[in-house]
């Protein structure tokens, strides 16, 4: 799913991505998506935006190994138009911020791929039921 949204008087194309993580077990989801978030907010190369929650029923689950969490990401970086190339930069940030902050078996991943059924599904976990009047 790509939107086109107006940033700072340039056009940036938004793309809703899943990003599954893996960390250490005891790694709360709230620490994970912290993580994300500076680390894409801070690159120093490109400018980049990032809106992340948490995709309902995940969690850390089995209660030994790895914690993993599922979030629902809307993307967004300047001056990238193609979903596939953005998920590629972002997820090479994404897994090098995740490993220097909770080790080496820690990973994460960025998926664009998204059915539109299941866009809209996940589009109210980011965005929230709408309020109808009636």
């Amino acid at each position: 799913m790509t939107v086109t949204v107006v940033t700072g008087g340039s056009a940036a194309n938004a793309v809703m991505a899943i990003v599954r993580v893996e960390a250490p077990a005891g790694v709360e989801a709230d620490v994970v998506e912290a993580e994300l978030t500076r680390a894409l907010y801070t690159h120093r190369k490109r400018p980049m935006t990032v809106e992340l929650s948490l995709a309902d029923g995940t969690g850390p689950w089995p209660r030994r190994g790895p914690a993993r969490y599922a979030f629902v990401a809307v993307l967004t970086m300047s001056g990238c138009s193609e979903p596939e190339r953005l998920a590629a930069r972002i997820e090479k940030t994404a897994r090098k911020a995740i490993r220097r902050r909770f080790g080496r078996p820690a990973t994460a991943e960025v998926r664009t791929g998204i059915s539109g059924a299941e866009a809209g599904a996940y589009w109210f976990s980011v965005r929230g039921t709408p309020h109808r009047q009636v």
